[in-house]
């Protein structure tokens, strides 16, 4: 009787205690569940991407994409139509001076002294220049509405301002700058013809050639308004 009492007493121990030791590296299934709840918390607060994020993207790169585009164009076409016009009649006019009319196209950006001094003086021209008398307009082939003005400017005292009006002293046989010389009807030859530059309004186109005339580096500078 005592046997089978202790062999009970031992069966209902072993049914509410502990249970079995564990060795290293063992762990039960509520410890991995413990061990994995950061891991599913951090995943869970880390919010995908919305609406108003996508809404929010697409607004910013719409509004970059027009800034560029203003940009370029503001860049690429800073004229208007009408200025393009006269961008396009100022550098061939300037380009037929200086590589024909005032020299000849077998010497382009050579200017011949002679025929230069008698196409700024309005005069008529010897033979071989390659112009004729006729209104500055018509031998520019430029609208009769446009204002131009066609001059000779640099710096020849080696002092001077490089964009200053030069003449052509024909008694000393030599250019000679505006604010050194008394240019004019009795003095030398201004290098100038057309309307005056001075006195232009608006919008206006420039094109100005290096050129040599006379042994010295100058340059033809034609504006248009």
């Amino acid at each position: 009787m005592e046997k089978g009492n202790a062999s009970d007493g031992t069966e209902a121990a072993g049914g509410s205690g502990p249970g079995p030791n564990r060795g290293p590296g063992e762990s039960t299934a509520a410890e991995s569940r413990r061990s994995t709840t950061p891991i599913r918390s951090m995943v869970a607060s880390a919010r995908g991407q919305t609406t108003m994020d996508f809404t929010t993207g697409v607004v910013l790169f719409v509004f970059v994409l027009i800034a560029i585009f203003t940009f370029v164009s503001g860049t690429v076409q800073p004229f208007t139509q009408g200025d393009q016009e006269d961008i396009v009649a100022v550098n061939r006019v300037a380009d037929g001076l200086v590589q024909d009319s005032l020299g000849h196209p077998n010497e382009p950006y050579a200017l011949n002294r002679t025929c230069t001094v008698e196409f700024f003086e309005g005069g008529t021209p010897p033979s071989d220049c390659r112009f004729d008398d006729e209104p500055l307009v018509e031998q520019l082939g430029i609208g009769q509405t446009a204002f131009v003005n066609v001059s000779v400017r640099g710096n020849v005292s080696g002092s001077g301002s490089p964009n200053e009006l030069l003449c052509w002293d024909d008694s000393a046989g030599e250019l000679v700058a505006q604010s050194n010389a008394n240019c004019g009807s009795s003095g030398p030859t201004p290098l100038t013809t057309g309307n005056n530059a001075a006195t232009a309004t608006g919008s206006s186109v420039t094109a100005r050639r290096a050129v040599s005339l006379h042994g010295r580096d100058v340059s033809v500078v034609v504006k248009l308004w």
